[in-house]
């Protein structure tokens, strides 16, 4: 089975049961997500091969009948199938701009990043909590265009505060979404970066039972035990409890975001770790309907000698979950460290997938293609995640017999006799002009040795048919 052939039937399965009105709408469905997935970077015109089937695609794309929903509801039916039968599993939420270039705008795209044309996709992503970081797809997604921004300098901060806090409720949202689709919610801890941390939230995660893992943004007011004090200051003196080495990976800094990240380079950072049970108090501003007081466990994180010209890394994560002892404290770092698994799928959408350089001239035709691409966007996610196991998988889980054959002859990598995934997935980078000393393979990387080992493949296989 080739890999392509192995995408196109996990988009596939992900997309049964999908119900658009007419039997031969979702055949058609499930046919454009087929094409998508044999070639993910491709273009429309490559992707779909002939003319009939591209404008076929443009129809149902702009079609009344087909929706983002729609699309997505029989992945996000099975993710919670998949959920439902392991233990813990992460709900984690992020945010991501789908942004789009070109003079002429687009019907119905709002604007982004001051100046940019696009829309913020908000999307719960689901993973195993036992330390492998598994994916197992979409809980929940939510697409949301802004209007024209005005000039903040001549806005009143009342105005300010409102239109944040409707844009901010997306991550309740979020939360409830992804809640009810899980039959025990119990299993589920949210997490969510500084962009999360948003006292409304906090209170309504607690009022509800729901566990979660939140960076904290803000330098709150709180209590702990008759003492009235700051969350910062609450952290630097709370005594270090043990310290840890754990690998940060790299990370360029990303403008449009209200918490910006600085920019940094891999390293093994040594983490200092604290922890306290505070009581974080109402905003003065808040309205007085929402409670006086939310209980939270504080853990404090903070990277001990950085390298030179390095910003040390900090971490303020508030979380429902137990504190008692150095395994519990663990989880919940490993919790938050899980969290970059939405960065990689967003990778996946717009690198791996190529999302943002479609030419679709529509926000209707955009988001549909968008679910298709959150689909095949798993599927490559999935795929990748299972070579970075602890645990050694046979190469023959992913590729063919065939493909394994012809990784050996091409590239200059020497197989072991039973390569396992991680070493033809390397072998495979290694064709798309991947270097050793540069770390892991990035999407680009990965798809460029795709691409390559499916054109040797074809060759090979051609040649072998010439020989006979």
């Amino acid at each position: 089975m080739s890999k392509a052939t192995q995408r196109r039937q996990i988009v596939a399965r992900e997309m049964e049961g999908l119900e658009l009105g007419d039997p031969r709408r979702a055949r058609r469905a499930i046919e454009i997500a087929e094409r998508f997935a044999a070639e993910p970077e491709a273009s429309l015109p490559a992707a779909m091969l002939d003319r009939a089937m591209l404008e076929g695609l443009y129809r149902h794309l702009a079609s009344d009948s087909v929706t983002f929903a729609a699309l997505l509801e029989p992945h996000i039916a099975k993710t919670a199938t998949r959920a439902a039968g392991v233990g813990d599993i992460l709900a984690v939420h992020d945010t991501t701009v789908c942004k789009f270039g070109g003079g002429a705008r687009r019907d119905g795209l709002g604007t982004v990043n001051l100046s940019d044309q696009g829309f913020l996709a908000h999307v719960t992503l689901a993973v195993v909590a036992d330390g492998s970081r598994l994916p197992l797809g979409v809980l929940a997604a939510e697409l949301l265009v802004r209007g024209k921004r005005k000039d903040t300098r001549r806005r009143s901060a009342a105005v300010r505060m409102r239109e944040e806090g409707k844009e901010s409720a997306r991550w309740a949202r979020g939360v409830r979404a992804a809640s009810s689709r899980i039959a025990d919610p119990s299993k589920v801890i949210h997490v969510a970066d500084r962009e999360g941390d948003i006292y409304p939230l906090l209170a309504e995660l607690r009022a509800s039972g729901a566990r979660f893992i939140i960076r904290s943004a803000q330098d709150r007011v709180v209590d702990v035990g008759d003492l009235r004090s700051h969350l910062r200051q609450v952290s630097r003196e709370a005594p270090t409890r043990y310290t840890i080495d754990a690998p940060l990976s790299r990370r360029s800094k990303v403008k449009w975001l209200r918490y910006p990240h600085a920019p940094r380079d891999a390293r093994v950072a040594t983490l200092s770790v604290a922890t306290a049970a505070v009581q974080l108090r109402r905003p003065q501003w808040n309205p007085k309907s929402e409670p006086e007081t939310v209980p939270v466990h504080l853990v404090h994180v903070f990277e001990l000698g950085p390298p030179p010209g390095e910003t040390p890394v900090e971490w303020l994560l508030l979380t429902s979950e137990a504190i008692h002892t150095r395994e519990d404290v663990e989880r919940i770092i490993e919790g938050y460290r899980a969290r970059w698994t939405v960065e990689e799928y967003f990778k996946a959408v717009k690198t791996g997938c190529a999302y943002e350089a479609r030419q679709l001239e529509s926000f209707r035709t955009l988001s549909n293609l968008l679910a298709y691409t959150l689909v095949i966007a798993y599927a490559l996610l999935l795929m990748r995640s299972l070579t970075r196991l602890e645990r050694k998988l046979p190469a023959t889980e992913l590729l063919s017999e065939t493909e394994i054959q012809v990784l050996r002859l091409a590239t200059k990598r020497q197989l072991s006799k039973s390569p396992d995934v991680r070493e033809a997935m390397l072998a495979i980078a290694a064709l798309g002009g991947h270097l050793p000393s540069n770390g892991q393979p990035g999407w680009r990387i990965l798809s460029r040795g795709w691409q390559r080992l499916r054109d040797y493949e074809a060759g090979f296989l051609m040649a072998r048919t010439c020989d006979r």
